[in-house]
């Protein structure tokens, strides 16, 4: 697949405020879709080479054909400084959805957004279904009660998060040094794709990871680290744009290289990221929602760090059951 470089501000910048409240429609699946891709890199941390980029990128092609039913051409937009693209994200501090945002935002520092996040887990486990925990959760069946889980799922939460953020970077800043920790958090990524004008997906090779509350159970059992996610756009035709974080893929640190706990073969690495690609796209394209209980499902996303476990099962067999459709993003 050839990849283009080239400025769509026509394409990407279609005026959709009067749909912006409206359902989604279904895609028609008899056309191709051009979607411009941004690779936004923090130069602290382990990236795709260009040459590993675009055999991603062609991979992804054929797994959205695949798996998705869709026929897509990548447009390359030019690669962006991390740094540089939160500087142009400084307008959205002051508004008020990233206000709203910040309420579910947790402080790993305040006592009292450590008990807010206990509490939380303890609702979230308690409200989840047991076929779900027990296929998640690693000797589920040892836990006296759903206390004792979301006590144990909280303490480590907060332990791994820390260790996460804290990593050592090749500069031999932290991770979470302060010109880039508000790059790890969901509301800064939230309003970055709400308000992404030049393009439709971004690849970036850094990671969310925060402390936050009102996230999946997954998420929790990643230890607040979110891998990709979808949401609407304010400007394209979409009404959509997405986010695929690297970082937990290509990290030789070792809290990654052993949460991972299967190595991915240097020679799959391009074609586990496309595929775990996928799932975001079913999102992006076909508006499928998540699911948590589909054996071998592109749409159930990774319920902890093994990200070659969870391609391999997909690789294997293909989910054929139905899946329901989001109304919004």
């Amino acid at each position: 697949m050839k990849v283009h470089r080239i400025f769509l501000p026509l394409l990407i910048i279609f005026s959709c405020a009067t749909l912006k409240d409206a359902p989604l429609k279904d895609l028609p699946a008899d056309r191709e879709y051009v979607i411009s891709v941004q690779r936004v890199i923090d130069s602290r941390l382990p990236s795709l080479t260009e040459a590993q980029f675009q055999d991603m990128l062609d991979r992804l092609q054929g797994y959205i054909r695949e798996y998705l039913g869709y026929r897509v051409s990548f447009y390359l937009m030019g690669n962006q400084d991390l740094l540089m693209f939160s500087k142009s994200m400084d307008f959205s501090e002051s508004a008020e959805t990233m206000k709203a945002l910040k309420n579910d935002l947790l402080d790993m520092d305040s006592p009292a957004d450590h008990q807010r996040l206990r509490d939380y887990i303890f609702k979230l486990v308690s409200r989840t279904e047991t076929k779900v925990l027990r296929r998640y959760v690693k000797d589920y069946d040892t836990f006296e009660s759903r206390e004792k889980l979301a006590d144990h799922l909280y303490r480590q939460y907060v332990v791994k998060l820390k260790r996460i953020q804290n990593i050592t970077t090749a500069d031999g800043t932290p991770l979470n040094a302060p010109a880039y920790a508000e790059t790890l958090t969901y509301p800064f990524w939230d309003m970055a794709l709400m308000h992404l004008k030049n393009a439709h997906f971004i690849f970036t090779n850094t990671v969310m990871a925060d402390m936050e509350v009102n996230i999946p159970i997954y998420v929790v059992l990643r230890y607040g680290v979110t891998t990709g996610m979808v949401e609407k756009n304010l400007y394209n035709s979409y009404r959509a744009a997405g986010i695929l974080f690297t970082y937990p893929f290509l990290s030789a640190d070792g809290f990654f290289v052993s949460e991972r706990g299967e190595a991915i073969p240097p020679e799959e690495l391009t074609d586990v990221i496309a595929l775990y690609a996928t799932h975001e796209f079913g999102h992006f394209l076909n508006h499928y929602k998540d699911y948590y209980d589909h054996d071998n499902c592109i749409m159930v996303a990774a319920m902890d760090l093994n990200y070659y476990q969870w391609y391999r099962l997909r690789k294997e067999k293909k989910c054929d059951l139905k899946h329901e459709k989001l109304k919004q993003f």
